[in-house]
């Protein structure tokens, strides 16, 4: 099931503001939930057939819930993976983490119980069945790592706990996955009638270095915690989809996690966050960069900025922390202009504060029209000719580059077809400079534009 195909199970709110459907669907879900490192992750991606979800041996690794489609048999359903429930963890993240995974509990319309079967129960392990048991969902209780048949054996020690069926599998081997998911479906509400699918949903990413207030950002304007915010950098680790609707029109809105330096990124974990990061801003249509403005414009958010547009991402830079420092916007929009092909548009707001939060939405949306541009053939000729007198094209020997042709064959990212004599004689620089002038000329600051160049001869 694709973002777009989902529906809204909370009812908008006015006009102007989004209203957030943070695990909206007319799908059953199904909640993965149990202590840390019992192999929730691993379980998620198995059922989904994805690799969205981050596995690492170290507890904790999954924080937010994540949301995905699954299906078995015919019968389609959401999967949410979530961080490990652990009421003794006294960090404000601890807390988070386990207010989110009871959340999920709250949503779903059933509920898988992980439980590790190498060992005996935990005093973990009873303290989420102790708040299982007041949950008003069928559950089941899924004895993971169950390779051996002893281990099998063991398992069946969990009926103990009170909770229903116990199915043995191995997440990681495959084995007893298809057990499972007979049961989880005889176990599933009749589904809901799936209303067609829509097209032309608005896809938004929120990028940016570590600690910068991209989750914050986030639950501010979605008017709820949806991803957990802490001030210790590297919080969210998978980017994190929310489908809400905002003026009447829905958007999809995804977090991801921080754009690290590749030599101050943490193997594992981090290395394949930010990979996921990058494939948010691939399947996204605008791409709104976060940055701190107590500190201004740095290199890693030049660097952000350049990742958006490598992803053809409409771009939006965002100053925020607005209310603790007033940065030179002139100077960070020069800079922008002069560093980034794309001229970015910068807009400033306080997540904290609220201040400026109004004008990000719309701005984003501007930016999403802008990239669906289409230019007529008479316009882009026009512009080219008038470009050519203004800067003739460079020489090679005795030729000099002559533009023949201009028009668009495409949108979303606006792609045009340049006809020129030879290419050969076509510049680098040359290029960037009718690029830019292009963008100028048509209102595209902030949009990526493809130029394909193509010889005709002559």
């Amino acid at each position: 099931m694709t973002d777009t195909e989902r529906e809204h199970r909370t009812p908008g709110k006015r006009a102007g503001t989004p209203a957030a459907s943070t695990l909206a669907t007319n799908q059953p879900i199904v909640a993965v939930v149990g202590y840390p490192n019992v192999g929730k992750s691993t379980l998620f991606n198995r059922l989904t057939g994805r690799r969205d979800a981050v596995i690492d041996p170290i507890p904790g690794v999954t924080r937010d819930r994540r949301q995905a489609g699954a299906e078995w048999a015919g019968r389609e359903f959401q999967l949410i993976d979530t961080g490990g429930i652990n009421a003794e963890d006294p960090t404000p993240i601890g807390r988070q983490v386990t207010a989110q995974a009871r959340q999920a509990i709250v949503d779903a319309d059933l509920v898988l119980f992980i439980v590790d079967a190498t060992t005996a129960p935990t005093s973990g392990d009873l303290e989420v069945a102790d708040h299982l048991r007041s949950a008003r969902v069928p559950i089941i209780i899924v004895a993971n790592k169950c390779e051996r048949r002893e281990t099998e054996l063991l398992a069946q020690g969990l009926w103990g706990l009170g909770l229903g069926e116990v199915v043995p599998i191995s997440a990681q081997h495959g084995l007893g996955i298809g057990d499972l998911l007979d049961i989880v479906v005889t176990a599933l509400p009749e589904p809901e009638p799936i209303l067609p699918r829509k097209e032309g949903v608005p896809a938004l990413c929120i990028m940016g270095r570590p600690n910068v207030g991209k989750s914050s950002i986030l639950n501010a304007l979605l008017g709820e915690t949806r991803v957990i915010v802490h001030d210790r950098p590297g919080t969210t680790r998978d980017p994190i989809d929310t489908l809400f609707e905002y003026d009447g029109r829905e958007l999809v809105l995804t977090d991801t996690a921080g754009m690290r330096k590749r030599s101050k990124m943490r193997a594992g974990v981090e290395h394949y966050s930010q990979i996921r990061a990058i494939q948010a801003a691939e399947r996204s249509d605008v791409a709104m960069v976060i940055c701190d403005a107590t500190e201004g414009l740095t290199d890693a958010d030049l660097r952000a900025v350049d990742s958006a547009a490598r992803a053809k991402c409409a771009t939006l830079v965002i100053m925020n922390k607005w209310d603790l420092a007033q940065p030179d916007l002139n100077a960070i929009t020069g800079e922008l202009r002069a560093k980034s092909r794309q001229r970015p548009l910068v807009e400033v707001c306080s997540a904290v504060s609220g201040e400026g939060l109004h004008r990000l939405i719309p701005a984003a949306l501007r930016l999403y029209e802008r990239r669906r541009t289409r230019i007529t053939t008479h316009a882009l000729n026009t512009a080219i000719r008038e470009l050519a007198d203004a800067r003739p094209g460079p020489r090679g020997g005795r030729r000099r580059l002559s533009l023949r042709y201009l028009v668009q064959i495409d949108t979303s990212p606006p792609t045009l077809r340049l006809d020129v004599n030879d290419r050969s004689l076509l510049t680098r620089d040359y290029g960037f400079w009718l690029e830019n002038q292009l963008r100028r000329r048509f209102d595209l600051d902030g949009v990526p534009i493809i130029l394909q160049v193509r010889d005709r001869g002559g």
